[in-house]
Protein backbone atom coordinates (compact mmCIF):
# COMPACT_ATOMS: atom_id res chain seq x y z
CA UNK A 1 0.00 0.00 0.00
CA UNK A 2 2.50 2.43 0.83
CA UNK A 3 4.69 1.66 -2.43
CA UNK A 4 1.69 2.38 -4.62
CA UNK A 5 1.36 5.85 -2.22
CA UNK A 6 4.96 6.85 -3.15
CA UNK A 7 4.09 5.53 -6.73
CA UNK A 8 1.37 7.62 -7.08
CA UNK A 9 3.01 10.59 -5.30
CA UNK A 10 5.72 10.02 -7.85
CA UNK A 11 3.85 10.23 -10.77
CA UNK A 12 1.70 13.29 -9.87
CA UNK A 13 4.59 15.14 -9.20
CA UNK A 14 6.03 14.23 -12.34
CA UNK A 15 3.13 15.47 -13.95
CA UNK A 16 3.06 18.79 -12.19
CA UNK A 17 6.06 19.54 -12.70
CA UNK A 18 5.98 18.51 -16.26
CA UNK A 19 3.45 21.21 -17.10
CA UNK A 20 4.55 23.68 -14.43
CA UNK A 21 7.77 23.92 -16.84
CA UNK A 22 5.73 23.99 -19.70
CA UNK A 23 3.51 27.01 -18.37
CA UNK A 24 7.10 28.48 -17.97
CA UNK A 25 8.23 28.54 -20.99
CA UNK A 26 4.75 29.51 -22.44
CA UNK A 27 5.02 32.69 -20.42
CA UNK A 28 8.48 33.41 -21.33
CA UNK A 29 9.72 32.15 -17.96
CA UNK A 30 13.64 31.88 -17.15
CA UNK A 31 15.27 31.63 -20.90
CA UNK A 32 13.49 34.55 -21.93
CA UNK A 33 14.84 36.53 -18.53
CA UNK A 34 17.92 35.12 -19.61
CA UNK A 35 18.01 36.39 -22.72
CA UNK A 36 16.80 39.55 -21.59
CA UNK A 37 19.68 40.13 -19.10
CA UNK A 38 22.28 39.27 -22.15
CA UNK A 39 20.19 42.12 -24.44
CA UNK A 40 20.84 44.88 -21.72
CA UNK A 41 24.50 43.90 -20.69
CA UNK A 42 25.33 44.15 -24.32
CA UNK A 43 22.99 47.20 -25.22
CA UNK A 44 24.66 48.99 -22.58
CA UNK A 45 28.38 47.73 -23.91
CA UNK A 46 27.74 48.66 -27.31
CA UNK A 47 25.93 52.18 -26.60
CA UNK A 48 28.44 53.47 -23.95
CA UNK A 49 25.69 54.91 -21.98
CA UNK A 50 27.04 57.45 -19.37
CA UNK A 51 25.17 56.93 -15.92
CA UNK A 52 22.74 59.93 -16.55
CA UNK A 53 21.90 58.96 -20.36
CA UNK A 54 21.23 55.34 -18.92
CA UNK A 55 19.04 56.36 -16.30
CA UNK A 56 17.05 58.08 -18.83
CA UNK A 57 17.20 55.57 -22.08
CA UNK A 58 16.30 52.76 -19.55
CA UNK A 59 12.96 53.11 -18.12
CA UNK A 60 11.82 54.54 -22.35
CA UNK A 61 13.49 50.99 -23.10
CA UNK A 62 11.50 49.13 -20.84
CA UNK A 63 8.02 51.06 -21.41
CA UNK A 64 8.86 49.61 -25.22
CA UNK A 65 9.23 46.57 -24.23
CA UNK A 66 6.06 46.30 -22.40
CA UNK A 67 4.56 47.59 -25.59
CA UNK A 68 6.41 44.77 -27.55
CA UNK A 69 5.09 41.82 -25.42
CA UNK A 70 1.82 42.93 -25.52
CA UNK A 71 2.01 42.76 -29.03
CA UNK A 72 3.70 39.56 -29.43
CA UNK A 73 1.07 37.87 -27.43
CA UNK A 74 -1.59 38.71 -29.30
CA UNK A 75 -0.01 37.85 -32.24
CA UNK A 76 1.02 34.18 -30.49
CA UNK A 77 -2.68 33.76 -29.44
CA UNK A 78 -3.81 34.57 -33.08
CA UNK A 79 -1.33 32.55 -34.36
CA UNK A 80 -2.58 29.51 -32.50
CA UNK A 81 -6.18 30.66 -33.55
CA UNK A 82 -5.15 30.16 -37.23
CA UNK A 83 -3.44 27.11 -36.59
CA UNK A 84 -6.22 25.75 -34.77
CA UNK A 85 -9.14 27.13 -37.41
CA UNK A 86 -7.49 27.55 -40.51
CA UNK A 87 -8.99 24.12 -42.76
CA UNK A 88 -12.09 25.68 -41.39
CA UNK A 89 -12.29 29.26 -42.11
CA UNK A 90 -14.05 31.13 -43.69
CA UNK A 91 -12.99 34.22 -46.05
CA UNK A 92 -14.78 36.70 -43.69
CA UNK A 93 -12.47 35.57 -40.82
CA UNK A 94 -9.60 35.35 -42.85
CA UNK A 95 -9.35 38.51 -44.04
CA UNK A 96 -10.58 39.86 -40.99
CA UNK A 97 -7.36 38.20 -39.48
CA UNK A 98 -5.24 39.35 -42.36
CA UNK A 99 -6.34 43.05 -41.62
CA UNK A 100 -5.50 42.18 -37.47
CA UNK A 101 -2.17 41.40 -38.16
CA UNK A 102 -1.56 43.96 -40.97
CA UNK A 103 -3.27 46.58 -37.98
CA UNK A 104 -0.81 45.06 -35.60
CA UNK A 105 2.19 45.86 -38.02
CA UNK A 106 1.37 49.42 -38.11
CA UNK A 107 1.36 49.28 -34.05
CA UNK A 108 4.56 47.77 -33.86
CA UNK A 109 5.83 50.47 -36.09
CA UNK A 110 4.25 53.43 -34.32
CA UNK A 111 5.55 51.36 -31.00
CA UNK A 112 8.77 51.85 -32.45
CA UNK A 113 8.36 55.60 -33.79
CA UNK A 114 7.52 57.23 -30.11
CA UNK A 115 10.19 54.79 -28.68
CA UNK A 116 12.34 56.28 -31.02
CA UNK A 117 11.28 60.10 -30.80
CA UNK A 118 11.36 59.68 -26.81
CA UNK A 119 15.17 58.46 -27.02
CA UNK A 120 16.14 60.96 -29.41
CA UNK A 121 14.87 63.90 -26.79
CA UNK A 122 17.55 62.36 -23.82
CA UNK A 123 20.28 61.10 -26.11
CA UNK A 124 22.73 62.23 -28.92
CA UNK A 125 21.65 60.86 -32.38
CA UNK A 126 25.14 58.82 -32.51
CA UNK A 127 23.53 56.84 -29.46
CA UNK A 128 20.39 56.27 -30.97
CA UNK A 129 22.14 55.22 -34.08
CA UNK A 130 24.48 52.86 -31.54
CA UNK A 131 21.25 51.28 -30.38
CA UNK A 132 20.06 50.47 -33.65
CA UNK A 133 23.44 48.60 -34.44
CA UNK A 134 23.73 47.05 -31.45
CA UNK A 135 19.52 46.00 -31.67
CA UNK A 136 20.46 44.16 -35.07
CA UNK A 137 23.95 42.74 -34.12
CA UNK A 138 22.39 40.90 -30.78
CA UNK A 139 19.37 39.49 -33.14
CA UNK A 140 21.93 38.03 -35.54
CA UNK A 141 24.07 37.09 -32.92
CA UNK A 142 21.03 35.24 -31.14
CA UNK A 143 20.20 33.79 -34.17
CA UNK A 144 23.70 32.12 -34.79
CA UNK A 145 23.26 30.94 -31.30
CA UNK A 146 19.78 29.31 -31.89
CA UNK A 147 21.43 27.61 -35.49
CA UNK A 148 23.83 26.27 -33.47
CA UNK A 149 22.21 25.10 -31.22
CA UNK A 150 20.05 23.03 -33.46
CA UNK A 151 23.19 22.15 -35.55
CA UNK A 152 24.48 20.15 -32.86
CA UNK A 153 21.10 18.85 -32.30
CA UNK A 154 20.69 17.58 -35.35
CA UNK A 155 24.35 15.86 -35.45
CA UNK A 156 23.84 11.90 -34.46
CA UNK A 157 26.04 10.71 -31.31
CA UNK A 158 28.75 8.97 -32.24
CA UNK A 159 31.81 7.30 -30.83
CA UNK A 160 34.90 8.85 -32.28
CA UNK A 161 37.05 6.34 -30.33
CA UNK A 162 37.76 2.67 -31.86
CA UNK A 163 36.10 0.02 -30.22
CA UNK A 164 38.46 -2.00 -27.44
CA UNK A 165 39.57 -5.36 -28.51
CA UNK A 166 40.01 -8.28 -25.92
Amino acid sequence: MIKKLVLFGMIVFAIGGTSLIAQERSLGGPQKQKIETAKIAFLTRQMHLTTEEARMFWPLYDQYQISLDAQKRERRQQVEEVKEQLENMDETKANALIDSRLKQAEQALEARKVFVASIRKVLPATKVLAYFRAEELFQRELAQRAAMRQERADKPLRNDRPAKRY
